[in-house]
């Protein structure tokens, strides 16, 4: 199981990479201004190309600031053994939160699926659900059934920002020129921040991995445990797997 779930996480990482590269922000400006020309020529107006919007785009193309941002978030560049280390210990303490929150609740709820699921800030919280038929999935999806046994929910413990360092610069630096609205909804920013959804995923992957089964001790568990990761409202995709 574990070894098939990895290897669906590198293939997407793969899939992501292979979609940026090359890119430029240039080239999602261009694509935004010929786009947006577009629909609006489909409905009868032929000059948005001299409004001030595509003008102050444009001039932004060649901005070094947000070049040099864009090109750093595309080298995935990251530290693997200083996060790898930080996720470690990042689980550590939240399954031993979440051992005393079970033993103390005792609601006699076997534990076969987790989610680390993120929203607006790089930090995971942790919920765990009963028994069900937790699928491994090829892509991001949602399940067919919502978990209902719920044992508990939203231990916010996982940082990702050391991992999305880079990104979270970019992002930065996108808000700064006022151009994050026009970025951040392209396909090339959407597989940009895949890939470091995807990869730090492998990287919790190998964390789940090095620090074993143990690491659920206390808890009353029903094999597999899968474990899955996810934005909020987003399709899941699996992360690990306890046989």
């Amino acid at each position: 199981m574990k070894t098939e779930i990895l290897h669906n996480l590198e293939k997407l990482l793969e899939q992501s990479l292979s979609y940026t590269k090359g890119a430029t922000i240039g080239h999602i400006i261009t694509n935004y201004i010929n786009e947006t020309n577009q629909n609006y020529l489909s409905i009868g107006i032929n000059h948005y190309l001299d409004d001030e919007e595509p003008i102050e785009l444009n001039k932004l193309k060649e901005n070094n600031e947000l070049n040099e941002s864009f090109q750093k978030a595309l080298k995935l560049n990251l530290d693997e053994n200083l996060i790898l280390s930080k996720f470690k210990t990042d689980l550590q303490n939240a399954f031993s939160e979440i051992k005393l929150i079970v033993q103390s609740e005792k609601k006699g709820i076997k534990n076969q699926a987790i989610f680390l699921e993120h929203d607006f800030l790089p930090i995971a919280s942790i919920s765990g659900f009963g028994k069900g038929n937790y699928p491994i999935l090829e892509k991001p999806k949602y399940l067919d059934f919502y978990p209902k046994e719920e044992i508990y929910i939203n231990i916010e413990k996982i940082d990702y920002s050391l991992a999305w360092k880079d990104l979270l610069s970019l992002n930065n630096v996108l808000e700064k020129f006022e151009i994050d609205d026009y970025i951040i909804e392209s396909d090339i920013y959407q597989a940009l921040n895949n890939s470091f959804k995807f990869k730090t995923y492998i990287i919790l992957h190998k964390a789940f991995d090095e620090l074993g089964i143990k690491i659920l001790d206390g808890i009353e568990i029903e094999k597999p445990v899968m474990i899955y990761g996810n934005e909020h409202d987003c399709e899941p995709i699996n992360i690990y797997a306890f046989e």
